[in-house]
């Protein structure tokens, strides 16, 4: 690694491509226990709206919850992996994009807002 820097200040480094694949991967597997360590709060978030905002009750919830916590490990294991392919569009973006659903179009339009 080049440390790059201007008198006494840091601003940057030049990586080997061996260095930055063992950088993505560190980076991957810590998003991936912070992920894990914030599962039960995207779960309860998601099932609170589901509940609140669209009447979703007890036995609804669960039918639910069984088939989306799947999803979330699923996510959790994809950045675990030592390939460090977290760049990569998740399929659940892709097929919602096949289906004429573009998340990023929607986040987009809400920063705008």
């Amino acid at each position: 690694m080049l440390v790059l820097k201007q008198r006494s200040k840091v601003y940057g480094a030049k990586l080997t491509s061996a260095e930055k694949k063992a950088m993505d991967i560190e980076i991957n597997k810590a998003w991936a226990e912070k992920l894990k360590r914030n599962q039960a709060e995207i779960n309860a978030i998601v099932l609170w709206v589901l509940h609140d905002r669209l009447g979703f009750g007890p036995k609804r919830l669960r039918r639910f919850f069984d088939q989306f916590n799947p999803a979330v490990q699923a996510l959790v294991n994809r950045y675990e992996l030592d390939e460090g392919n977290g760049d990569d569009i998740w399929l659940c973006t892709k097929q919602l994009k096949d289906y004429g659903i573009d998340i990023q179009q929607w986040l987009k339009e809400k920063e705008e807002m």
